[in-house]
């Protein structure tokens, strides 16, 4: 690490730039060699010796030209590579410093807390100790990657580079492709900030080139930025209707009825996603065709990148991209202006976005009997709930400054999302509704702050009398800690609200329900109207002792 921050790119810079006038003035001789050629009217003996001497001499001078290009080329993209670690280095610094940690000169990290109370504060204490060694670690594998690359053309200009027959300008070209490198792959296994840190470490150059090159590396990559996602899974979007086109061909083919229906339902959701594009102001986040049942994708409406409240949506049982996630985008969208509105009228103006997660295959109806994939069975949520909290890790890790994140579960999706919740997450509220349950039935098992976990249920809402009786925990509307919000008609500011019936009504415009989320997710919880709807359904699932 000392080695690196002892680099010094303004001055790597600076040879840059001298070279790249040496290149330029090599290159402008071309006149003075095309003036110097024997001519052709020359007739005489010693004009085969000359033209031979001629030839040499510009046959060289392409050489030079190439090598010269090759350096100047590699140089200017080291000072980027080795600015970017260079500003990688730091900013782990930074954060070890406004974190009470230190870094040695090794690159040893030293927490200088002594004492820690509880287990959270550990596990927190861990988690920024883990962000700083994953900085380290990716801002030295990016500057390494510099160093190889320039060591490895500064040998190619060295051993010599042909500059071909042609003219100079055509040697600078080729010794400019000469001096390019290869993009570093991102490391495997990493953290959503190792991934960030390696995202971050190349040039703009490589960004470019991995977006059009290998965009699978980074579509479904939490950490990385979501207008690098957005752009990398629309690039794959003809590549995966092109390979599942070609699989129906032979599903239908081989008389498997089973999976060509899996096979076009894939693609109606690809045809979903893209019309939910073209709405425009939106960011495809995920884009994933490899679920054994179901096309799996995420939509953001707003830019994730900039805005200052960020929700996550996780439906539940029966939901589809090809059926279901232009319904959820729109519901989305009216969030955002509701959440907006709110902000600008009671809050600091922040902006916001909000995502529409289908990232896990929900169960449906035909599956309903299969213990593995059963709304009946935990598997479906407990498959999912990992990678949605690697989603909220990775929105909080791609970004400079943290967003405050609202995580929000409906229906199963709330099963889904309170298992992810028993992970770190960074997420800040978390709104819970229509809820059969939500994985455990103690508030303290979520890693969200007290007084930030809010529950929503709608008078006739079966689903969510239906706690206690599966294995997700017992009925929320008995789980101690959580804020009951209502959802029955009423008025707030001035505005009437109407009431939401049943379990598909909670984000429905102009409902108490809506507003209420609206609030959280912008970060103003007082313009909320508390309220426990349970109704006589909720007897039935009152929580037995042993299901604590």
């Amino acid at each position: 690490m000392s080695q690196v921050r002892s680099w010094r790119p303004d001055t790597l810079g600076l040879v840059a730039d001298a070279m790249v006038q040496r290149r330029r003035t090599l290159v402008a001789l071309q006149d003075e060699m095309d003036d110097g050629a024997p001519p052709s009217t020359w007739v005489s003996e010693s004009r085969e010796a000359a033209v031979a001497s001629h030839t040499t001499l510009r046959e060289s001078l392409a050489d030079l030209v190439a090598e010269v290009a090759q350096v100047a080329a590699a140089l200017d993209i080291a000072v980027d590579a080795v600015t970017r670690a260079r500003v990688e280095l730091d900013e782990a610094l930074a954060v070890a410093s406004a974190n009470g940690f230190s870094i040695s000169t090794t690159g040893r990290v030293t927490d200088n807390r002594d004492t820690l109370t509880d287990d959270q504060e550990v596990a927190d204490r861990r988690a920024i100790r883990d962000e700083i060694v994953d900085k380290i670690e990716q801002a030295l594998r990016n500057a390494g990657h510099a160093d190889t690359s320039l060591a490895a053309a500064l040998r190619s200009a060295a051993s010599g580079v042909d500059g071909g027959t042609s003219s100079l300008g055509q040697a600078a070209a080729t010794g400019t492709a000469g001096g390019q490198r290869g993009v570093l792959e991102p490391p495997t296994g990493g953290s959503d900030h190792d991934l960030n840190s390696w995202w971050e470490g190349l040039t703009e150059d490589d960004q470019a080139s991995v977006i059009r090159e290998h965009p699978e590396w980074i579509g479904n990559t939490d950490g990385i930025p979501a207008w690098a996602r957005d752009e990398a899974n629309r690039e794959l979007i003809d590549d995966y209707r092109a390979d599942l086109t070609g699989q129906l061909a032979a599903a239908q083919d081989a008389g498997d009825k089973g999976l060509a229906q899996t096979l076009t339902e894939k693609l109606d959701g690809l045809d979903a996603v893209e019309d939910t594009l073209e709405l425009g102001n939106r960011q495809l986040l995920v884009l994933d065709i490899t679920g054994e049942d179901q096309l799996m994708a995420a939509i953001a409406y707003g830019d994730v990148d900039t805005a200052d409240h960020v929700a996550v949506f996780t439906p539940g049982f029966t939901t589809t991209v090809a059926g279901d996630m232009a319904g959820y985008d729109s519901q989305m969208a009216n969030l955002v202006e509701e959440a907006a509105a709110q902000s600008d009228k009671y809050g600091a103006g922040g902006t916001v976005a909000a995502v529409s997660w289908l990232g896990y295959e929900a169960p449906q109806w035909d599956n309903v009997l299969d213990p593995g994939s059963s709304v009946a069975s935990r598997a479906p949520a407990e498959a999912g709930a990992g990678n949605l909290a690697s989603f909220y890790n990775g929105l909080d890790a791609s970004r400079d400054a943290d967003p405050h994140l609202t995580a929000l579960g409906h229906s199963y999706g709330s099963l889904t999302t309170g298992l992810a919740l028993q992970e770190q997450t960074g997420v800040d509220d978390a709104i819970l509704f229509g809820s059969p349950g939500i994985g455990t039935s103690h508030i303290d098992d979520l890693d969200v702050s007290d007084g930030h976990v809010y529950r929503l249920e709608a008078r006739r809402d079966a689903v969510a009398d239906v706690g206690g009786l599966g294995p997700f925990g017992i009925d929320p509307s008995y789980i101690d800690g959580m804020t009951g919000l209502s959802t029955e008609d009423g008025s707030t500011g001035g505005v009437e609200y109407r009431e939401s019936v049943g379990h598909s009504d909670y984000l429905t415009q102009g409902s108490m329900s809506q507003h209420n989320m609206a609030s959280i997710v912008a970060g103003v919880p007082e313009q909320t109207v508390e309220g426990d709807t349970r109704g006589f359904g909720d007897i039935l699932s009152w929580p037995l002792p042993w299901t604590y």
